[in-house]
């Protein structure tokens, strides 16, 4: 999930549209098969629904000059398949330092002022 140069350079990084979400998933299946506990094998949507349900990722929507931002436990059927409802998707800001950053001041420019309190 760690941005390529050509999102560093669109300024997008951590941030996706669903269609790039799901497009970043599946260049990430190319590397081999996931499967679920049972041996069920997980496609592009259940992996982004997998994903969003640990808080790797978040919803997000830009409000103004503040970004609303939800997560799993807040809105749980947010993400039932991905149907949109008009969110963006975000990598956790926690989660950032371990896709090792090429320069740790990046991740602090990137994030923007939040409405969540």
């Amino acid at each position: 999930m760690k941005p390529s140069r050509e999102e560093k350079k669109a300024a997008s990084g951590y941030v996706y549209a669903t269609e790039a979400l799901f497009s970043k998933i599946r260049n990430i299946q190319q590397s081999g098969v996931f499967k679920f506990h049972g041996g069920r094998v997980a496609d592009f949507k259940d992996l982004a629904a997998f994903l969003y349900k640990i808080n790797f990722i978040t919803a997000r929507k830009e409000d103004g000059e503040f970004i609303q931002r939800r997560y799993f436990e807040e809105s749980r059927y947010l993400s039932h398949k991905f149907v949109d409802f008009g969110f963006e998707w975000e990598v956790h800001p926690a989660y950032r330092w371990s896709l090792q950053p090429d320069n740790l001041s990046e991740v602090f420019d990137t994030l923007r002022a939040s409405s969540d309190q």
